[in-house]
């Protein structure tokens, strides 16, 4: 691992947000994303880049950010491929802003971005600020359209759980938290990839957060059939999967409807198969007794399909 940094005389900065941006192989896109954070009108933030071992010239693009920038930037260049789990693990370990933000090497960002999250944190009082882990905001696509659904109501303090499972809300958001929070509830380095969504969910379990209809971040819309964790097979990662839905089904047993109970419950089981956990691990890993009964014929039926689907395939 080498670091570099243009912070002058390792100076230590009191940063309102740190900006987290894994890369790898991004030479066609990261200038995109060091323009957009220059023209940013609040330069209090440290933008953290982890390089993932990347094979362009990624490193060298880098290199030359650090003598331009205006802000500062911190450079972490790994020397073997971790994927964005590990990556984005080691930004929050490092961040020392108050909020914390994910830009990924192919993002924008708004140029008024901090500074709509600043006001609309503002807005609330301190005891809303105690237990308001942070707050999110929309997404726009390269085109300008909104990724997704926008949120029901703005602004809005409520569950991301609740918004995702009781009002259907879908689609890429831009979240900015506490790095506070976002260090008690880090990445669980149990597998090369965990998704995203397990530390929003943990998080959700704990807090609130503050939802506004604002597009602030650009997202680049997977393309089909690219190299991107969008398109991956997850089988390849079970156990970062498994760990996704045993923790959704352990810190909201009380809030399933049965039919996504079961979904979470089979998902739960399929992974833990996948990841040669059995079904007495399963069992013992799970806190509520009723869904250790629902799991015993789930996991049984989910070792049927498996070796079904495996046995198909090796007769195509």
């Amino acid at each position: 691992m080498i670091i570099k940094s243009n912070v002058q005389n390792n100076q230590i900065k009191d940063y309102q947000f740190s900006i987290i941006t894994p890369c790898f192989n991004c030479s066609n896109t990261i200038k995109d994303v060091f323009e957009s954070l220059s023209a940013l009108s609040n330069r209090n933030f440290e933008w953290i880049i982890i390089n993932d071992a990347s094979s362009d010239n990624t490193e060298s693009l880098i290199d030359q950010f650090l003598c331009d920038a205006k802000f500062d930037i911190t450079f972490v260049s790994l020397q073997e491929n971790k994927m964005a789990t590990y990556c984005y693990h080691l930004g929050i370990e490092k961040a020392i802003g108050q909020f914390l933000i994910f830009l990924d090497h192919d993002d924008q960002i708004k140029p008024y971005a901090l500074d709509r999250f600043i006001e609309n944190w503002d807005s609330l009082s301190p005891n809303q600020k105690e237990n308001v882990a942070g707050m999110m905001a929309l997404c726009e696509d390269e085109n300008g359209k909104i990724v997704g659904t926008k949120f029901p109501r703005s602004p809005d303090i409520n569950s991301f759980f609740n918004l995702m499972f009781d009002e259907g809300l879908r689609g890429e958001k831009f979240f900015c938290y506490k790095t506070s929070v976002m260090k008690e509830n880090n990445f669980k380095l149990v597998d090369r990839y965990v998704p995203e969504s397990n530390v929003m969910y943990r998080i959700s379990a704990k807090y609130k957060t503050l939802f506004f209809n604002e597009a602030l971040r650009v997202y680049n819309q997977p393309k089909l059939n690219g190299d991107n964790l969008t398109n991956m097979n997850s089988f390849e990662y079970p156990t970062g999967f498994r760990l996704h839905f045993l923790d959704l089904l352990n810190n909201y047993r009380f809030k399933f409807r049965l039919r996504i109970l079961f979904s979470f419950l089979f998902n739960y089981s399929l992974y833990s198969f996948s990841s040669k956990h059995n079904l007495r691990t399963c069992l013992n890993d799970l806190n509520s007794l009723s869904h250790k009964l629902f799991l015993i014929p789930i996991y049984l039926s989910s070792i049927v399909l498996t070796s079904f689907k495996s046995n198909l395939s090796s007769f195509r």
